[in-house]
């Protein structure tokens, strides 16, 4: 599946570790304010730097992001390096979209060990942070992008050193695809799996695992939940499916080798991926075989026609198992009637 755009992500991790384990809690204290409830006035300085970040990245002026950071992060040529090649991929995607804020955080924790931080997400949604004990206050700004395919997230963490903000970490990734979270998608395919849908839903869940952290260092609270199902469900799944399968109810049985899926103008459509008898230049014969194989295969794989609208297919004139053979292949689409 290649209808992500892959965005480079820059992250600098001092102090952050990825949420897993935490410290007694008695040995914690953590606080945190959330939008509103961080004073206007440091609000105001965080939301004046992020906007000569933002500008630096249409700019293309990584050497501003640099002088920024905290001093172990202006030393790391390694960090250099990654701050120079994410502004060059991130300059054309900035000129062109409009980022607002989807929630801002203060967290600060005392005490000895790391503390596992629980804030607000999207919608019913919680984001989980691990956060090291005595950094100090973190300030977390987090921005989204709306209305593309691929919607980003912009993760800005700064640390307060000697009085003043400095930034900590930072990260540009995936957010959105086609209007949905990681977490919409995943509750979408839980409505699949419950009507035996099975093939639709884990292929939604395939969708979900190549975006699944908003960044490194943050988590979704459903993600071991999330993470479950995926395994249980491909296991079952693949136990069902035996491949090559025979289209008996299509002249000429065709063999099906596998499914994919693909962005068709915003909806995920399943895509069959199958050898045919006839020259793959035959088109006229070839959209008569795939509508044949639409019409009665949500039989042999219970809703795959009832997912998008259409079934996309990858017609290829040999098996295609060969890893390192590039294949001749033709592509079509069919209605589900």
């Amino acid at each position: 599946m290649n209808f992500l755009r892959t965005v480079m992500i820059l992250v600098f991790l001092a102090g952050f570790v990825c949420p897993a384990f935490s410290a007694d809690p008695a040995s914690l204290t953590v606080t945190k304010q959330v939008d509103g409830e961080i004073p206007a006035d440091i609000a105001s300085v965080i939301h004046r730097i992020n906007s000569k970040l933002f500008e630096s990245m249409k700019d293309n002026k990584p050497n501003i992001m640099m002088n920024m950071f905290v001093e172990e992060g202006r030393s790391d040529k390694k960090l250099e390096e990654g701050v120079k090649a994410t502004y060059d991929k991130l300059g054309t995607l900035a000129k062109g979209t409009s980022f607002t804020m989807l929630h801002e955080y203060v967290i600060d924790v005392k005490g000895t060990g790391t503390a596992i931080v629980t804030l607000p997400g999207e919608g019913d949604s919680s984001f989980l942070i691990s956060v090291d004990a005595g950094k100090g206050p973190l300030y977390m700004s987090l921005m989204t992008s709306s209305g593309n395919f691929n919607d980003l997230i912009l993760c800005f963490v700064y640390m307060k050193v000697k009085g003043a903000w400095q930034l900590y970490s930072f990260h540009c990734g995936i957010y959105r695809v086609s209007g949905g979270t990681a977490v919409q998608w995943y509750e979408e395919a839980l409505r699949m799996y419950d009507k035996g849908w099975d093939v639709p839903a884990m292929q939604r869940m395939q969708l979900v695992q190549s975006f699944l952290r908003p960044a490194p260092f943050i988590q979704y609270d459903k993600e071991a939940e999330i993470t479950a199902f995926m395994k249980k469900g491909m296991e079952q799944t693949w136990k069902k499916y035996k491949f090559p399968l025979k289209a008996t109810w299509v002249k000429g049985m065709p063999m099906i080798y596998g499914l994919d899926i693909q962005f068709v103008k915003g909806r995920l459509v399943p895509v069959v991926i199958y050898v045919t008898k006839h020259p793959i230049s035959k088109a006229i014969e070839l959209q008569d075989e795939v509508d044949a194989i639409t019409s009665k295969i949500g039989k042999v794989i219970p809703g795959i026609d009832k997912a998008g609208g259409e079934i996309g297919y990858r017609i290829f004139s040999e098996p295609p198992l060969d890893s390192t053979k590039e294949y001749k292949y033709r592509s079509a689409m069919s209605k589900v009637r």
